[in-house]
């Protein structure tokens, strides 16, 4: 009862039913108190927001965003929204969009496979349907640079292999890509 003599004056708590009423507010600010931190930590701690409410933080940040997405994506996308707004226009704001959607995401520049300056392609290994291609192209046009262009999206995987003679080396070849040399599946976009 000290923490109830500080908020009512002593008056009040020596009549009974000035005492009373004193215990009906501190029980009611005591449960209200206890209300707002809990909802403030579900509308700040992004790994206890309900769903809704990452949607509603979406929406106030005005970030990309899909809405279908599963919730951890969701989680990821409202977490790093910040930070992302930082890099957009680099690989990294790519690959931060992409991976919610993909197993793995790999981005080519143009020096890596020869291409055009400012030119670049994506591969994404994982499950490839109509919302992961649009989504795709939705993600790429929002994070890339303007100045940038997308040559292809392939779906498959993408590794560098050498081969050496003698202790040397006499050649470093990359695995074709999805659409290359007839190599797994060109999605139909």
């Amino acid at each position: 009862m000290n923490e109830m003599s500080k908020l009512f004056p002593a008056f009040l708590l020596s009549d009974r039913n000035g005492r009373a009423v004193a215990e009906g507010f501190y029980a009611g600010m005591k449960l209200m108190r206890e209300k707002v931190q809990e909802s403030l930590r579900l509308m700040t701690d992004v790994n206890a927001m309900p769903e809704w409410r990452l949607d509603e933080m979406a929406w106030e940040l005005g970030i990309l965003y899909d809405y279908n997405a599963d919730v951890e994506a969701k989680r990821r996308w409202i977490a790093k929204a910040t930070p992302l707004f930082s890099y957009l226009g680099t690989p990294k704001a790519i690959y931060d969009f992409l991976e919610g959607y993909f197993d793995s995401v790999q981005l080519e520049e143009s020096w890596d496979y020869g291409g055009e300056p400012f030119h670049f392609r994506v591969t994404v290994t994982g499950e490839w349907n109509e919302k992961n291609a649009a989504w795709v192209e939705k993600a790429v046009a929002a994070a890339k640079n303007v100045r940038s262009v997308l040559d292809e999206v392939s779906v498959g995987g993408y590794e560098k292999m050498s081969v050496e003679m003698n202790g040397e080396m006499a050649a470093q070849l990359r695995a074709p890509l999805c659409g290359e040399l007839l190599s797994g599946q060109w999605p139909e976009m």
